[in-house]
């Protein structure tokens, strides 16, 4: 049997420090489904794994497979958004960037427009800043008939801004659709994690007593047990 310290070292492994999860699963799936051969279940039953408590670490292996996959999903569904995120966010700045650019050079000598479209701010990298500074950019043109007027000389359109304001709207909406998939997937991988870890150290538990139990290789290695 296992001592305290042995018990407590199990418990406090986690999945990274030994073979991937799918690997796991693998070798749980073998001794599992093994241990229930007549040649090797009398010995097990001697310290309580009878064949319904293995069938039980069974279900819970067929549970942690589905919690795995249900995992993979919502990561999937996260990188998705997350794409989509970021390339509407690319989008929507580069043209920021050329409007931004042309319109310091239009109105360098007009501290007003100067200074309520913010051009003498550095574009923040940080969401809230960022949207905050494009909001005001294209609010403030589309709210003055005279900036308008002006901004038009260098291309820059009443449709152009409008279309801008849409995105911005668009790309608000893409980020809280993001931060409920990222906490989904956080999710995910938490209930993921410690169904696998208390799956874990019952498995490593039934390898302990095997090795001490079953009197010959052959069977330990039927339970996918290494024999060096």
């Amino acid at each position: 049997m296992e001592t305290t310290e042995e018990s407590a070292t199990i418990e406090k492994v986690k999945k990274n420090d030994y073979e991937s999860l799918d690997q796991s699963i693998v070798k749980m799936k073998v001794t599992f489904g093994n241990a229930l051969l007549p040649e090797i279940l009398p010995f097990l039953e001697q310290v309580g794994y009878t064949d319904t408590k293995i069938i039980e670490l069974k279900d819970e292996l067929t549970h942690l497979e589905t919690l795995s996959q249900n995992q993979i999903k919502e990561h999937a569904d996260q990188s998705e958004e997350q794409e989509k995120y970021n390339n509407m966010r690319e989008e929507i700045n580069s043209v920021y960037m050329r409007d931004r650019g042309l319109l310091r050079i239009l109105f360098k000598n007009d501290r007003h427009s100067w200074v309520a479209l913010k051009l003498d701010k550095v574009t923040p990298k940080a969401y809230a800043a960022w949207f905050e500074q494009l909001s005001n950019f294209y609010g403030q043109l589309e709210a003055d008939t005279n900036l308008i007027t002006k901004v038009e000389t260098v291309g820059i359109t009443m449709t152009g801004i409008v279309a801008q304001k849409n995105k911005i709207l668009s790309v608000q909406e893409l980020k809280q659709s993001l931060r409920k998939e990222l906490a989904d997937a956080q999710k995910a991988t938490e209930v993921r994690d410690e169904a696998f870890d208390n799956l874990y150290h019952k498995y490593s538990e039934l390898i302990q007593y095997a090795k001490v139990l079953l009197p010959n290789d052959q069977m330990l290695e039927a339970l996918g047990i290494l024999v060096r």
